[in-house]
C-alpha cells in the first residue's frame, strides 16, 4: 500500500504541475496516466468514475483523484491523489501571482508572453479533454457530443449566451441526444 500511495503521489503531482487551465483540462492527462500509463483503471471504470464525480459538487479533478486514489491505494491513496494534484497549482499560482503583481506596472513583454502562451497550453488541454470525452469507449468519436460541445462553445464565447444557462442546456440536450 505504501507503493501505491507513493505512485499516486507521483503520478498526480506530475499532473498537477503540468496542467494549465485546471479540473476539466487535466481529464486527458488523469485517464492517460491511469488507464494508459499505470493501468489502474480500465477505460469502462475511468468513464464510470468520471460520470460520479459529475453527480457531487466541487471540481470534477479534485474529486476524481480522490476516487482514484481511494480504489488504488485506500484512504492514504485519496489523501494523496487530492494532495498531490493540488499542491503544485498552488505553489505555482501563489508565484506567478507574486511575478505579476511585481511586474504589472512595466512595460513587462515577457510577462504578456508566458501569460498568453499559458492559456493556449491550457486550451490545447481542453481540446484534449474533450476529444477524449468524445470518444466514450470506443475508436469513432461521438460526432454529436462533438457538435453540441461547439455549439456550447460557440454560444457562450460568440454570442454571449450565460455560461450557467449554456451548461444547463448542454446538459438536457446531452440527455436527450447521447
Amino acid at each position: 500500500m505504501v507503493e501505491a500511495t507513493w505512485q499516486i503521489l507521483l503520478s498526480f503531482g506530475r499532473i498537477g504541475l503540468f496542467s494549465l487551465g485546471g479540473g476539466n483540462a487535466m481529464l486527458k492527462l488523469i485517464q492517460e496516466e491511469c488507464v494508459e500509463n499505470r493501468g489502474w483503471l480500465t477505460a469502462a471504470e475511468f468513464s464510470s468514475l468520471l460520470g460520479v464525480s459529475y453527480v457531487f459538487p466541487g471540481l470534477t479533478a479534485v474529486k476524481l483523484s480522490a476516487l482514484i486514489g481511494l480504489k488504488v491505494a485506500g484512504v492514504p491513496g485519496m489523501l494523496a491523489g487530492v494532495l498531490a494534484l493540488n499542491l503544485p497549482g498552488l505553489v505555482l499560482a501563489f508565484a506567478l501571482y507574486g511575478m505579476i503583481t511585481r511586474y504589472q506596472d512595466q512595460d513587462a513583454a515577457w510577462l504578456r508572453k508566458v501569460l498568453l502562451g499559458m492559456q493556449y497550453g491550457a486550451l490545447a488541454l481542453l481540446a484534449a479533454a474533450l476529444w477524449a470525452l468524445a470518444r466514450p469507449l470506443g475508436d469513432a468519436p461521438s460526432w454529436t457530443a462533438v457538435g453540441l460541445a461547439v455549439l456550447l462553445f460557440t454560444s457562450v464565447a460568440l454570442f454571449d449566451l450565460s455560461p450557467f444557462i449554456g451548461i444547463l442546456v448542454f446538459a438536457v440536450a446531452c440527455a436527450i441526444l447521447l
